[in-house]
């Protein structure tokens, strides 16, 4: 049952055999992809200050995205008549949550041309991906995963009335280094999957063609010694491509395990979740996942991989001894609990505090000449706001998360707590619980209005799916 969805006859791994292919000939012709390119590109760059820096031979990106209609028709043209030509890009290295990650520049037209290729292979590559698939797809969120599985596991403990028969064995796995280790070698699985794909009635792709695609998928780039290189693993980190890729590389992963009956999969890029209440199909979608992910070239992060046996008291599982038994299960940023509710993990919790105290500083420091029943009310009013279910200005991704998916009414409680803790210090002053000796809860909530996210857990605009 597991194999089945394997090693698929034609290798393309797809659920729509009948799928035609693109047509990349035609596809890498049309002015419309590389106008859109130039807009995605344009407002990329808005978004993270890059703006004015973007320009080739002098001419900035603002006056290409002005001209962009016929800036497309000529580069389409190009690409086209198989006239056009890399320039090697380059390797820097940038900062992520204080870890050194590397990332590929390149000039203004290759952006454009990496832009219309990841367009067109995502096209092509769409209709082979599971409705399991979660991350980098249009409508769909990390959170719809984490509130699946939430409902999964909620189905689960109601089809079990005696609470001695309850309990999923969960399986999180993590590949390790997914970013940077997928093969792109001459023998890499990637190229016949993408060349399956992409032709069109069963008629292969052009050499020029393809040749542009191999570009955009294996550039030559400049590594941080100046030398030329090609690389042998990993995808251009902070192109379109990539995101593609990671969606892409894993569907057969996907189509083995996502449709076995009686479990729950998902999967967001390298992040791995398999659930289901018997453990003999637990351990065989185990040794799936190992011999699906080794025979792509990769392997697993040994220190993430997890066998749990999620339930209520958290207790040893006798059949299968290895999983160990837990009350909850990690996944995205999230705890899933044997009740089916979520909680943000401790981490996000932490980042969605520091926000919010970070916001009430600030007002408070604007009207420190206030009176405290004033700059109570006011900073009321801006946690209130920022914990909008209304309000599409969130800048803490955890108070957005808060309001789709946490339902487990302990952390609401405590968080009521430490929001009250937050106004009580940014208005008086005081740590710690001596405030409340000044300050009164009940008139941080009945007189300057801070709203409560326990009681309003009820009100909430219902969004778990």
């Amino acid at each position: 049952m597991i194999g089945r969805h394997v090693e698929p006859p034609d290798g393309s791994g797809g659920p729509n055999p009948s799928f035609p292919g693109i047509d990349l000939e035609a596809a890498l012709r049309e002015n419309r992809r590389y106008r859109r390119a130039i807009e995605q590109l344009f407002d990329r760059t808005l978004i993270d200050g890059r703006g004015g820096d973007l320009r080739q031979e002098g001419v900035p990106l603002a006056a290409v995205f002005d001209r962009r209609r016929r800036f497309a028709r000529l580069l389409a043209r190009t690409v086209g008549a198989g006239s056009y030509a890399f320039e090697p890009g380059r390797i820097r290295e940038i900062r992520v949550d204080g870890k050194p990650r590397d990332v590929f520049s390149f000039r203004m037209t290759d952006l454009i041309l990496h832009g219309v290729v990841a367009e067109i292979i995502e096209e092509a590559s769409t209709p082979t991906l599971s409705p399991e698939l979660y991350s980098y797809r249009r409508g769909v969120s990390w959170w719809h995963a984490a509130g699946r599985f939430a409902a999964y596991v909620r189905r689960h403990r109601t089809s079990c009335g005696d609470p001695r028969e309850r309990g999923l064995y969960v399986l999180r796995r993590d590949v390790d280094a997914y970013t940077d280790s997928i093969p792109v070698g001459a023998r890499s699985p990637l190229w016949p999957m993408l060349r399956e794909r992409l032709k069109f009635r069963g008629r292969p792709c052009r050499p020029a063609d393809w040749e542009v695609v191999e570009s955009v998928v294996r550039p030559v780039v400049r590594d941080k010694q100046g030398r030329l290189v090609t690389l042998l693993r990993g995808v251009p980190t902070g192109q379109p491509i990539s995101c593609v890729l990671f969606n892409y590389y894993l569907h057969d992963l996907d189509h083995c395990l996502d449709g076995i009956p009686g479990g729950f999969y998902a999967r967001y890029s390298d992040d791995i979740l398999f659930a289901h209440p018997d453990a003999e199909e637990a351990r065989r979608a185990a040794e799936a996942i190992e011999r699906v992910v080794r025979g792509l070239g990769l392997k697993l992060k040994f220190e993430k991989s997890r066998d749990l046996f999620l339930n209520g008291g958290g207790r040893p599982s006798s059949v299968w001894t290895e999983a160990r038994g837990s009350p909850s299960v990690p996944f995205l940023g999230l705890d899933i609990w044997a009740d089916g509710t979520t909680s943000l993990d401790r981490e996000k919790a932490r980042a969605l505090i520091r926000d919010l105290s970070a916001r009430v500083r600030r007002t408070a420091l604007a009207l420190k000449d206030a009176d405290v029943a004033t700059k109570g009310r006011a900073v009321c009013a801006v946690l209130n706001r920022a914990l909008d279910a209304e309000t599409k200005l969130f800048q803490q991704p955890a108070a957005s998360i808060l309001r789709r998916v946490v339902t487990r009414r302990p952390q609401l409680r405590e968080l009521d707590y430490l929001l009250a803790r937050i106004v009580i210090r940014a208005v008086t002053g005081e740590r710690g619980v001596k405030g409340f000796r000044r300050v009164p809860f009940r008139t941080v909530r009945r007189e300057w209005g801070l709203n409560s996210v326990f009681h309003g857990r009820n009100t909430w605009p219902e969004r778990t799916p």
